[in-house]
Formats: structure tokens, C-alpha cells, sequence
């Protein structure tokens, strides 16, 4: 018999204080709701405005970044393991999810997506901890997760060799590391190592290094006043024009522009980013959770014109965006 396991394995929840940008990806799927205040989120250099209760899903493995733009803002993420999906029956590598309120900023399902995740997360039983868990995954599914060309998600063996590459990079990602150099060291060809790279991660090798120096000045940014060409330089960045334009490319703005939006009053909140929250602050998120499971009246649907405009110009985007990767993988 199949050794049973418990939602938490495959369901991790957190309230948290948003501060400046920390940036991330991970093989997990995300979705994040706004309890209070008002944050920007930017995912692989696309900037949406998020007020309180508005939700968007980030995808596994996109690069994506939060920042408050209102005092004492709060959030909510639930991260999901693809495998939870997989172990049902569903396959997710031909397809992706779709739901951001800043583009759709109403959808019938979203009153019971927000309960869901409340119930979830307040839940003092296994049982309605089970029954939100399969709420939530079910609604994601049935309602916007649309199929795409070609495959997103990794392989998800999980091996010892590449968490030891990982480990690598993480080392060493302020020195001139390679594709070839990491190749050798672990003893595979060039061309099966980067092949196996991006199976095993869901992106390349030279992205994934990118965005590790990226993570790592981003954070001298939000802890320092140095100059950019110092924090470039410190990172494994050897010009700031390429500096310059990974983090445009990642976060829509140049470093000096971030710098000069950065705000000291969040200092204190990336402290404890991703902390325990004061009891205030728990006590507060508690009962805006708690409101959100009141029975609430259904929201109007999209019009459909609207819909329909926007899930036609949605698909073109994608599909020209997963040809352009395509044509960009092959002269790799």
C-alpha cells in the first residue's frame, strides 16, 4: 500500500511583511493573495500593481520579486509541488497557469479562491485543511490553467549530482564560472550537461547563474548604498552594461532607478523578510482571513468580448513568446 502523505508535503503557506525587492524561483507553484496594503510584484520584468485580496499565480521556476508600495503591507503565498498535481492524475508540463487580477480584475472563481486560502491557512483540522488544499488546486486547474506548445515544468528526479551543481554556483557565481568549466568538473559532455541542466532546473545554465548574482545584488542594493558599479563588480558582473541589462530584463527598471525608488523605511521589514510576524501583525492578517470566509456574493464575470479578447491576445503572446525560445534554445 502507498504510503500516505500529508498535505503540508506538498502545501506551504506563509504571511508575511513585504519589504523592498527579494528576488526568487523555485519548481513550486505560487500563489499569492494581498491582505493589506498595496505591492508591486514582478515576474520574469513584467510589473503589476496588487491592492488587498488581489491574486496572481506564479508559475514554476519564474524569476519573480515583490515590493511594498503602501506602509505595512501584508501577504499570503501558498506554494504548491507540482507533484501534487501529478500524483492525482494531472499532468501540468504542457501548460501553464494564468490568473492575475491586475490583468482580469474579476473572474467568478476568485471569492472562493480567496476562501480557500483562508480556510487553509486557519484550518484546525486535517480534514478541512484536506478539503481546502483540494479546493484550491482544483480551481486552479479547472479555471486557468491553459495547455501551451511545449513543456514548462522539469523533470522532477531529484539528484544528488545537480544539488551539488547548485551548490557550485552558489560558491562561486562571483567568479567567471562556465558551462564548459562545471561540464568538466562533474564529468559530462558540454552538450549533455547543458541538456540535462535545464531538465533537471527548467532553465538554462547561464540563466540560472544570472539570476543567483542578480539575487545576491539585489540584496547589497537593499543593505547598502554602494555604486552600481560596485555592486555589479561584487556579483560576478564584469561590465555593468550586462549588469544593466539582467536587471532590466528581470525587474523592468535599471539598478540606478531602483536604487533611487528604494525605500529606507523598509529596511527593517527585509530584516525579517519572510519572518514570524509580530503578534499584531499575526493577530491582524488572522482576522482579514477570517473575514474573506463570510459567505461573499459571486463577482460579475469578465465580459465575455473582454474575455475572449483577452485570452486570444494572451495565447498569440505566449505562443510567440515559447517560438522565440525555441528558436533561441537551438542556437544554444
Amino acid at each position: 500500500m502507498a504510503q500516505f502523505k500529508a498535505i503540508s508535503d506538498y502545501f506551504n503557506q506563509l504571511v508575511y511583511a513585504i519589504g523592498n525587492y527579494h528576488y526568487n524561483w523555485h519548481p513550486s507553484i505560487e500563489l499569492l493573495m494581498v491582505i493589506r496594503g498595496r505591492l508591486t510584484i514582478n515576474i520574469d520584468g513584467y510589473q503589476f500593481q496588487l491592492a488587498p485580496h488581489d491574486l496572481i499565480l506564479v508559475n514554476a521556476n519564474q524569476g519573480h520579486a515583490t515590493l511594498a508600495t503602501a506602509p505595512a503591507t501584508l501577504a499570503i503565498r501558498t506554494q504548491i509541488d507540482p507533484r501534487f498535481y501529478q500524483e492525482q492524475g494531472v499532468q501540468l508540463s504542457r501548460g501553464e497557469f494564468r490568473l492575475n487580477c491586475a490583468l482580469v480584475p474579476r473572474h467568478p472563481r476568485y471569492p472562493q479562491l480567496r476562501q480557500a486560502i483562508a480556510q487553509l491557512y486557519l484550518a484546525s483540522s486535517p480534514f478541512e485543511k484536506n478539503s481546502a488544499a483540494f479546493a484550491i488546486a482544483s480551481l486552479l486547474y479547472e479555471h486557468f490553467f491553459v495547455p501551451t506548445a511545449t513543456d514548462r515544468l522539469p523533470r522532477q528526479q531529484q539528484s544528488e549530482q545537480f544539488t551539488r551543481v547548485a551548490r557550485e554556483i552558489q560558491l562561486h557565481y562571483r567568479e567567471a564560472l562556465s558551462l564548459g568549466q562545471l561540464a568538466d568538473e562533474f564529468g559530462y559532455s558540454k552538450s549533455y550537461f547543458s541538456k540535462s541542466f535545464k531538465q533537471h532546473f527548467g532553465i538554462g545554465f547561464y540563466e540560472y547563474l544570472t539570476r543567483e548574482r542578480l539575487q545576491h545584488a539585489l540584496s547589497e542594493l537593499n543593505g547598502s548604498p554602494a555604486k552600481i558599479s560596485t555592486v555589479a563588480l561584487n556579483n560576478g558582473f564584469t561590465e555593468i552594461k550586462f549588469f544593466n541589462l539582467a536587471f532590466k530584463k528581470h525587474f523592468g527598471i535599471t539598478p540606478s532607478a531602483y536604487q533611487a525608488k528604494f525605500s529606507p523605511q523598509l529596511k527593517t521589514v527585509d530584516v525579517a523578510f519572510q519572518q514570524p510576524l509580530s503578534p499584531q501583525q499575526a493577530a491582524g492578517a488572522k482576522r482579514e482571513l477570517q473575514r474573506l470566509l463570510a459567505p461573499a456574493p459571486a463577482e460579475a464575470a469578465v465580459p465575455v468580448c473582454d474575455n475572449c479578447t483577452f485570452r486570444q491576445d494572451g495565447l498569440r503572446y505566449h505562443q510567440l513568446r515559447a517560438e522565440l525560445q525555441k528558436l533561441l534554445d537551438d542556437k544554444k
